[in-house]
């Protein structure tokens, strides 16, 4: 049986890691032992119409936080994390997730391979993903919200994003849609880094 964590108590975990931990299996093994308390995550929801929504909780150079935001249909393109371990709680809803092996066509050109099938990730569940296993896109994959919760092993400022008109990569500086600032109960609607 999972033991409850409060948003504090995950993040002073979390604060306790090394550069190195965050290369072992500790962040696998915390979050498949603990289920992250949901009511704690509510003031960082803020949905956005024209894109799924990225909302900062927390950040420091080794990692950083965030609520991801997801209305019916919405999805990110195909992209990497920048070198970066990814770990992915879906709070609420259901997010499909789908991995791609980049095919050279000639030196900048790619062809994308799927690999496996489409995982859908309900309410509860968690996954990780980096760079060494595939290129990704999440989508919600439901009629409803959804909610995800991210930890990437240091903070990632730009990614590569696959072009599928062009079939080439191309690097876009991420940006948030809030913006924590000191005290976790209440973000700052509308900043960007």
């Amino acid at each position: 049986m999972k033991t409850q964590v409060g948003l504090p108590g995950f993040i002073d975990f979390l604060n306790t890691q090394s550069a190195k931990d965050f290369k072992s299996d500790r962040i696998d093994r915390y979050l498949n032992d603990n289920c992250l308390n949901n009511d704690d995550f509510l003031p960082f929801i803020y949905f956005r119409e024209e894109t799924y929504g990225r909302n900062l909780v927390y950040r420091t150079e080794l990692f950083e936080l965030l609520v991801l935001t997801w209305l019916p249909q919405q999805r990110t393109p195909i992209h990497d994390h920048a070198g970066q371990r990814c770990w992915v709680t879906v709070s609420m809803g259901e997010l499909a997730f789908k991995n791609y092996e980049p095919m050279g066509l000639d030196g900048s050109r790619f062809d994308l391979k799927p690999m496996g099938c489409v995982e859908i990730g309900k309410c509860g569940t968690n996954s990780y993903i980096d760079d060494e296993i595939a290129v990704h896109s999440i989508a919600n994959a439901s009629r409803s919200p959804a909610v995800s919760i991210h930890l990437y092993a240091a903070p990632v400022a730009s990614c590569q994003i696959y072009s599928e008109k062009n079939k080439r990569f191309e690097n876009v500086d991420l940006k948030y849609f809030t913006v924590f600032e000191g005290d976790l109960t209440r973000p700052s609607k509308g900043l960007s880094l």
